[in-house]
């Protein structure tokens, strides 16, 4: 299985935490259960889940194996 780009994990979970807050903000509105439901289906799929919460925390170990994997920036080669 290919494993997802860095950058495209990212701004799927910012998509998903983004339409909670959304949601939260205006949970009267259709649109911002619409954007959830969408932004939790990108992320299901990307990850390989079958539940957003549980795509969410795979994202976000992925995410930090990723930062945790790449060579600091303040690291001088010598």
């Amino acid at each position: 299985m290919l494993k997802p780009h860095v950058r495209t994990v990212a701004a799927a979970l910012h998509a998903y935490r983004s339409a909670w807050a959304g949601l939260l903000r205006d949970p009267a509105s259709p649109h911002s259960y619409r954007r959830l439901d969408d932004a939790a289906y990108t992320l299901c799929v990307l990850m390989g889940q079958r539940n957003a919460a549980d795509a969410a925390a795979k994202a976000e170990r992925f995410l930090t194996r990723a930062s945790a994997a790449k060579p600091s920036q303040t690291e001088v080669s010598a």
